[in-house]
């Protein structure tokens, strides 16, 4: 039988470490916690999801030097510490944690000390393993996310009724250093060549070698009208959709549900997210990637003015499902049209500086969805303006140019 290509072995490993990284662990597990934290510490779900702005604000300072790092000395180098960090950080919420500013200081050093723990390495690595079929390696990969998204959910619900949402930490923590962490160590390399490959496994096919742009500088990269299209796009796109993500359980319990039947429901965005972000990857090998992203968005509209409308029990399933299909499609396209617009030589800090528009939305978000539950009794108005916002990156996503480094 024909052997399988270690690119592919590469995909599936970074696909279990990104279902364990801090945006599913610790920014999308906060709406998880944030109903027994504001038990806790008698607070509103503004000062609790002020804790997601600490982590994002931390990871956009840090994403880019990272980006650079990993350029200069290797991804799985990045990513190793970083994921011990990012495991010891969360059992320290679960042991030291008895006051929100302590745990506001906790994300704030888990977007510094853990930001290698999010999917720029992989993504650099994958970017290095495939080309002709880059789509589809980086959207199963992404599909980890989507992975964490659904099973992160339901189990930790499970662990806060039933136990603590201390123990809810110090379950992450441990997923985090005993599978996520030794999986990373045995099984990535860094380039096809560490093991006699070359990209797409053309080693044996062939002698021809791989292509490899040059360098570009930060100088470069914001000249380009496309770097701040995509920036605006992201920064947009991220929000409304995890505005919506760190605060759907809350929502809809408030509007009646079980909590175990509101996590299904998250669990169900999760799903989406794991679905989508696969099947996204291999259309973006297909298509031009912004008509892919455009009609993702316009479906998720649809999503977004369901839960504006008040839905509950199957219907929220169906907007979940919808708004999934966006949040599946986003990391896909921020590491693809990267490679696409400004190559791979500076994959690292191009994607960082595009990271941290991801984290500039992430971090307002989920504040202002709490501040506007807390200001008007429902989440009904960010809501209207979130749809309206998606209607607007879609009017962004026509203005992109043709590809700068396409497949050929």
């Amino acid at each position: 039988m024909p052997k399988i290509f270690y690119g592919w072995w590469i995909t599936i490993a970074s696909s279990v470490g990104l279902s364990t990284s801090p945006g599913q662990f610790a920014f999308g597990a906060l709406g998880l916690f944030m109903i027994p934290l504001t038990l806790e510490f008698s607070a509103d779900r503004a000062d609790v999801a002020l804790a997601s702005t600490y982590f994002t604000v931390a990871l956009a300072l840090t994403s880019p030097f990272i980006g650079k790092i990993a350029d200069r000395f290797g991804s799985k180098e990045v990513l190793l510490p970083s994921l011990l960090a990012f495991g010891l950080l969360l059992a320290s919420i679960a042991f030291f944690v008895n006051a929100l500013w302590q745990l506001y200081i906790i994300f704030a050093l888990i977007g510094i000390l853990a930001a290698g723990a999010n999917a720029l390495p992989y993504m650099r690595i994958i970017g290095e393993w495939f080309n002709k079929r880059r789509g589809l390696a980086l959207g199963i990969a992404m599909a980890g996310g989507g992975a964490g998204y659904t099973y992160v959910p339901p189990m930790l619900q499970y662990i806060i009724d039933n136990y603590s949402w201390r123990h809810g930490y110090y379950t992450l923590a441990a997923i985090v250093l005993f599978i996520a962490l030794p999986i990373s160590a045995l099984f990535l390399k860094n380039t096809p060549q560490e093991v006699g490959h070359l990209p797409d496994n053309e080693a044996e096919a062939s002698n021809t070698t791989a292509a490899v742009n040059d360098a570009i500088s930060f100088n470069e990269v914001i000249r380009e009208k496309s770097f701040w299209i995509l920036y605006l796009i992201f920064a947009l796109l991220s929000f409304c959709l995890y505005g919506i993500l760190s605060n759907l359980v809350p929502m809809l319990i408030d509007r009646g549900m079980e909590g175990s039947d509101a996590a299904a429901v998250a669990a169900m965005l999760g799903i989406a997210i794991l679905v989508s972000r696969a099947g996204i990857g291999y259309f973006l090998d297909k298509y031009f990637a912004p008509k892919v992203a455009i009609v993702s968005i316009l479906l998720s509209t649809i999503g977004v003015a369901m839960l504006a409308m008040g839905v509950t029990n199957m219907p929220a399933y169906i907007a979940a499902l919808l708004i999934g299909l966006s949040i599946g499609t986003e990391f896909d396209l921020l590491a693809y049209l990267t490679t696409r617009y400004f190559g791979l030589s500076s994959f690292g800090m191009v994607y960082g500086l595009m990271f941290s528009a991801f984290l500039v939305g992430t971090s307002i978000g989920p504040v202002s969805f709490g501040a506007s539950f807390d200001e008007f009794g429902s989440y009904v108005n960010v809501l209207i303006l979130s749809a309206i916002i998606l209607i607007i990156t879609v009017g962004l996503f026509l203005l992109l140019p043709k590809y700068k480094y396409d497949a050929s």
